[in-house]
């Protein structure tokens, strides 16, 4: 019983003193305000023994930026003699506690300043300064490795993550024959055309811009009809002729005009004749002179009345010739095309707005498609596009993006955007279903690998380059569309590198290793 009495404190007091070991920098993030702030700076690390607001050893956010960190020795590397006993300096205190020289361990001498705050001070005097650390940092070699510390991903894979796409980590194997044991097999990238980044369904319609719906300017009766469904007709073509008392009364008043412009032309030349040999006053010459300005004008008004109701200058001019005042209106083609609907009858009274026939041009059509709400934000205006149809086997059709929307749609949650394809064979009919695969606007050719040999760490993207034997290069690269087994690499490899392509998860899992606690140790 006695020893019971004495045990029961003792485990007590353990259970305490570990759950405040367990009190760390990640714990005292999630809190927030001045509660946080109360237990950032009271709270005590018992494994350190030193506060938590100043353990750097536990949490990394406390760290110097810059500094690599060697987690076997929870110290910084340049300052871990254990891997490398041979930039130690002798001539230096050294603080076992904190693993710093002891002229720079702000936490045994709290008058030195605290790196994180110095950090914010151009004018901090620090006995290394961050740009000597920096280079003292580069010059690190692991001799495990056979690397430069700041570039052995098996130590380091974290780094990747702060590289840009074209750089990249070393992974050395333990032999040369490592490789070839692990199955390990290399290939250049492909050169081949751009993956679409996207499919989706796509209806074929007119070319909205090549599209005309005829109407006639003038109220009347058809009399004539002059084409059919389906013919071609070339610009200012005849279509049809109207009977319109309208234009009966313009042409007639239009050469009502030309018949008083050209009297009220003679009467002033004669005038002014008469002016000259001080016969005619200047009064009768100047209102000679207005009123045949009057007559062109009126003349001019006719003229733009004829031009409105769809007249060509031809037709105005054969019209002067004749001095016909026919009431027949010709309605006339807009420009080269096909005629794809026709509701004019012979004897029908129409009046403008009604639509006689529709005109298009088919040498161009429109497919009309909607992207995933998810997915727009990886196309722009211009950008290429590929459709293919099932109604047509083996063809397809190469065109362009020319319009998206602004808005998604609140029902579907799609964005309809629209795009122009050549129809030089007429093969595309307006109705029409296909696929549409939207391509990246980039080169005509780009490079693809397998997707197999793409890899992630945090969601950063790397593929393995072979450099030597033993050594392999995790390069962080930019990635494009997958499809097919195969994955764009837009940046980061160039041709003619060797790529690993298979049993890359062997290197994988030796990049990995300081991940489970396998990377450098003391030997």
């Amino acid at each position: 019983m006695k020893n019971k009495k004495i045990v029961a404190p003792i485990i007590i007091s353990l259970m305490i003193i570990l759950n405040l070991c367990l009190l760390n920098g990640k714990e005292l993030q999630s809190e927030t305000g001045t509660v946080a702030a109360a237990k950032v700076k009271n709270a005590f690390c018992i494994k350190h023994e030193i506060p938590v607001s100043q353990c750097f050893f536990c949490n990394p956010g406390l760290r110097e930026p810059g500094r690599l960190w060697c987690k076997e020795h929870e110290r910084y590397e340049d300052r871990c003699f254990i891997c490398h006993p041979e930039i130690k300096e002798e001539d230096r205190l050294w603080c076992e506690d904190h693993k710093l020289y002891e002229d720079e361990c702000f936490i045994c001498h709290p008058e030195l300043p605290n790196p994180q705050d110095a950090l914010e001070r151009e004018d901090a005097k620090k006995p290394m300064t961050t740009k000597a650390r920096s280079v003292l940092s580069e010059e690190l070699q692991c001799g495990e490795h056979g690397v430069l510390e700041k570039e052995c991903g098996i130590c380091h894979p974290e780094l990747i993550n702060t590289l840009s796409p074209g750089q990249g980590l070393k992974v050395r194997l333990e032999s040369l024959h490592s490789a070839k044991k692990a199955g390990i097999i290399t290939a250049i990238p492909t050169q081949g055309l751009p993956l679409a980044s996207l499919i989706v369904l796509g209806k074929v319609i007119y070319d909205q811009n090549r599209f005309a719906r005829i109407t006639p300017l003038a109220s009347g009766v058809i009399q004539k009809i002059r084409v059919n469904l389906g013919d071609v007709v070339s610009k200012n073509q005849l279509l049809a002729e109207v009977a319109s008392q309208e234009i009966a009364k313009v042409k007639s008043a239009y050469l009502s005009a030309l018949a008083d412009e050209a009297l009220k032309k003679i009467i002033f030349k004669r005038e002014k004749e008469l002016l000259d040999k001080r016969i005619s006053s200047q009064q009768e010459y100047e209102q000679a002179f207005a009123g045949y300005q009057m007559a062109k004008s009126a003349r001019d008004a006719s003229w733009q009345q004829l031009l409105n109701f769809g007249l060509t200058k031809k037709q105005i001019h054969k019209l002067e010739e004749t001095r016909s005042s026919s009431s027949l209106l010709p309605i006339l083609a807009p420009f080269k095309g096909i005629i794809v609907s026709r509701n004019a009858v012979i004897g029908e009274a129409i009046k403008p707005g009604d639509t006689l026939f529709e005109l298009t041009d088919i040498s161009s059509m429109w497919i009309e498609l909607s992207v995933p709400e998810n997915r727009f934000s990886l196309l722009k205006v211009n950008d290429p596009i590929e459709a293919t149809f099932d109604v047509l086997p083996g063809v397809s059709v190469r065109g362009r993006l020319i319009w998206l929307s602004s808005s998604i749609d609140e029902r579907t949650r799609m964005m309809k955007s629209r795009a122009v394809v050549p129809n030089a064979d007429s093969m595309l009919k307006h109705g029409m279903f296909g696929q549409i695969s939207l391509l990246s606007e980039r080169s005509s050719e780009t490079l693809l690998v397998p997707v197999n040999a793409l890899h992630k760490f945090d969601e950063t993207p790397f593929v393995f380059v072979k450099l030597e034997d033993d050594l392999y290069e995790a390069r962080r690269v930019l990635v494009g569309s997958k499809d097919r087994g195969k994955v764009e690499i837009i940046e980061g490899l160039s041709y003619q590198e060797e790529l690993v392509v298979n049993h890359s998860f062997t290197l994988k899992a030796e990049f990995l290793k300081s991940r489970l606690g396998a990377g450098c140790v003391d030997e």
